[in-house]
């Protein structure tokens, strides 16, 4: 072991993580890894490749004990069930270490590392950085000097909606991650929680796993100080990302990930920790969180033992999350509890026992919310996944994963592979070719498997512009100048070309508008314009919208990949009567109690639509706007289609993550429907359903209130602290209503 101040390094999984963060903050203190290590020899490449001439000399291994001569140190970035055994084995080497959070999976594999790191005078250190946060460190110094007086009650809410670049489905997997976001997430925000408030004498856990790694989970706590508290965490929802805690003689809000003090008492407010009062604290960039915690690993490897999170303050958040995961309960929904009883759960449509079903487009709305249901009835589901950042939610369920994308034919292959039915709910809007050429792909496999069903989900869409009156499968085709219409329409046309030559057993169904919980056209995206603006309709808004609860369509996909007279055919799939849009919009306002839409003129908007100022607004709004005024004219969408699809893929990957990739949430906005919105908020069409009753035996079960009920459910869920940030933030925490009952069970 080399103690002369020029550790050598190696980088121990060459994933996300290291690409994104840690191998960009090791080029900027200057300590560049000799070795690398990962099962991937295109990981392997891609990383030295980022190291420049430097990476040409970097030793490449597989497995660490073939480099072990050459590094001194190990920065360890790999599956989670792996830490605790890998970590263990490098400080029996004499290596010193940094892991990346958690240290381990169980307190066993903790205090064992612990161990072999003091006996062996070894650094052992752990990625917490949220404690470089200055915040975070004003906060602990406001705690203990006592400011607040006796702490009563904290409250911890943090969520996003997961969708990070990830190599590989490790935090997907409970054999790779050993848990879901209280792992993930829950590492940092407990480690928080015990530096700050001391340990948890009793506990209350819920999570909504179900065989896989749960997306949202609950922890009620009492502290043994006697404050009591709940933590909410999340991988599905935008939450408000803070602590608040209350004491005898005050109260501060301090955000969890970034260096904000948001409020507080005015005794708080007044603290100063190193001379700084919260409003003084410097300005710190996430990236230097990391350069912090590496640069303190160094300085560890180098003999300062204050430096760094060490292995011993690590193993408080493990044991706790064992205990969470120990004493676990089920974490029901709000609005799993609302369905209506008229139909019992073993006679809804499904599929024969034992069946297997692949699902693309599984980490989607509908997708999803048809591979629970699935699961529910025993069916085996595989799904074919492109991102697997999006597929939180999905991870929740025993399902089998595909890695891949419809353009791979060995993916597709993989995936039909064995499988009886076939449902492609995919549909990806950046690329009118990658649809065509993965349909192409899927029909080929399926027709090849003879699969006993293969649904296809269109949209009722292919009909707009909608004329006034019945809409029915007869109706003429919509104007194939707009893309979504146009694509569709080829899509669904190959699909009856393989029915005709092929002999593939395939039908089509076409959705109207589709709302339920998750669902982000017709339920998040109405909820999240009203909530951070205005919402403009047309005239009165008494246009028909024809609405579907997703059960209802769930049913439907069901009844097509089963019933032998849906194929060949294609089936329009509404609900059972249609309301107007100002119906829709308000129901959903009414539910977060927020401002309702407003009406203007139809020939009003029309004219605000167009013009010089109008489109200069939008670009100063949002600069990725230009992109959607130019493809108004179809030469310039189809030339920028044409360009986009054939961009080499890091070009292609670079542009997708800064035209598609989210930005920040925005308030004030004017929410004026584009003149295809305007076409569909005035319809007066009405889809009719009765040929998929006929012959499928579809039913729906939701009418409107019925659904809204649910979904109004779920919206007060999932959008409940956005309501906050838009309204007055309350002067102080609310405890949530049960924790002190689930506490005294607990206990």
């Amino acid at each position: 072991m080399s103690t002369s101040g020029t550790e050598r390094l190696a980088i121990i999984g060459c994933g996300a993580v290291v690409d994104h963060h840690l191998l960009p903050s090791l080029r900027r203190i200057g300590w560049l890894p000799s070795v690398l290590i990962d099962r991937s020899p295109e990981r392997l490449a891609l990383t030295a490749g980022k190291l420049g001439s430097k990476g040409r000399a970097v030793v490449r291994a597989a497995d660490w004990r073939e480099a072990a001569d050459h590094f001194d140190a190990a920065i360890v970035a790999i599956p989670h069930v792996l830490h605790g055994p890998v970590g263990l084995d490098l400080l029996l080497a004499g290596k010193h270490l940094f892991m990346e959070k958690p240290l381990a999976v169980t307190t066993a594999q903790c205090e064992a590392m612990i161990e072999a790191a003091r006996e062996r005078r070894l650094s052992l250190r752990v990625g917490l950085l949220r404690r470089y946060l200055h915040a975070a460190r004003w906060l602990k110094a406001l705690l203990t000097a006592g400011t607040l007086g006796e702490i009563k009650r904290f409250s911890i809410r943090e969520g996003f909606v997961f969708n990070w670049a990830t190599s590989s489905d490790a935090l997907l997997r409970r054999d790779l991650a050993a848990g879901g976001v209280l792992m993930d997430t829950g590492a940092h925000t407990l480690d928080l929680l015990l530096w700050w408030l001391g340990d948890v004498a009793s506990l209350s856990y819920r999570d909504d796993a179900e065989h896989g790694v749960e997306a949202d989970c609950i922890l009620d706590c009492r502290m043994a100080s006697g404050a009591i508290g709940r933590v909410e965490l999340s991988r599905t929802r935008e939450l408000r990302g803070t602590i608040i805690i209350e004491g005898t003689d005050g109260f501060v809000e301090v955000h969890l990930a970034k260096n904000q003090v948001l409020a507080g008492s005015p005794n708080a407010l007044a603290f100063r920790h190193e001379g700084r009062l919260a409003a003084e604290l410097p300005m710190q960039l996430f990236p230097e969180l990391f350069d912090s915690e590496l640069r303190d690993f160094r300085g560890s490897v180098a003999g300062d033992t204050d430096k760094g999170i060490s292995g011993a303050e690590g193993l408080g958040s493990v044991a706790l999350i064992e205990r969470c995961y120990a004493s676990r309960t089920p974490l029901d929904m709000p609005w799993q509890s609302l369905s209506p009883a008229a139909v019992a759960r073993d006679e809804l449509p499904s599929l024969p026992p034992g069946s297997t079903a692949l699902i693309t487009g599984a980490t989607g709305f509908i997708g999803g919310r048809l591979a629970e249901r699935l699961v529910e009835q025993g069916v085996r589901v595989r799904c074919l996944i492109r991102s697997f950042g999006q597929a939180t939610r999905l991870a929740r369920l025993p399902v089998e994963f595909i890695s891949g994308g419809l353009d791979d034919p060995q993916a597709v292959a993989r995936s039909v592979d064995g499988v009886d039915y076939v449902f492609h709910c995919a549909y990806d809007p950046r690329s009118r070719k990658a649809n065509l050429d993965g349909l192409e792909q899927l029909i080929a496999a399926s027709a090849r498997r003879k699969v006993a069903g293969f649904v296809y989900v269109s949209s009722f869409s292919v009909y707009e512009p909608f004329p006034d009156g019945v809409l029915t499968e007869e109706t003429r085709d919509g104007d194939v100048s707009w893309t979504y219409a146009r694509n569709k329409l080829d899509l669904e046309a190959r699909v009856f070309k393989a029915v005709r030559e092929d002999g593939l057993k395939a039908s089509i169904v076409q959705p109207t508008i589709v709302y339920g919980p998750f669902s982000k056209p017709w339920t998040n995206a109405p909820a999240e314009m009203l909530l951070t603006g205005e919402v403009i309709l047309p005239d009165h808004g008494e246009g028909l919208c024809n609405v579907l609860y997703i059960d209802d369509l769930v049913d439907a996909l069901v009844l097509a990949a089963k019933r032998p007279e849906a194929v060949g055919e294609r089936f329009i799939v509404s609900g059972p009567e249609p309301v107007s849009w100002a119906s829709f919009f308000e129901t959903i306002a009414r539910a977060l109690q927020i401002a309702r839409p407003t009406y203007w003129p139809a020939d009003t908007i029309a004219k605000a639509n167009h013009g010089f100022m109008r489109d200069l607004k939008m670009v100063l709004a949002n600069p990725r706007r230009l992109i959607q005024i130019i493809v108004r004219w179809p030469a310039a969408r189809q030339a920028l289609q044409s360009g986009y699809d054939a961009l080499p893929k890091p070009l292609h990957d670079f542009v997708t993550r800064t035209y598609f990739g989210g930005g920040g949430r925005r308030f004030g906005m004017q929410y004026l429907p584009d003149p295809q919105a305007l076409a569909l908020y005035r319809s007066r069409a009405h889809a009719s359903s009765e040929k998929a009753a006929r012959l499928l035996g579809y039913r729906p079960r939701f009418d409107f209130d019925s659904g809204m009920r649910e979904t109004s459910a779920y919206l007060v869920w999932a959008y409940g602290d956005l309501r906050q940030q838009n309204g007055a933030p309350n002067a102080r925490p609310a405890i949530a209503e049960g924790v002190a009952a689930k506490l005294a069970n607990a206990s």
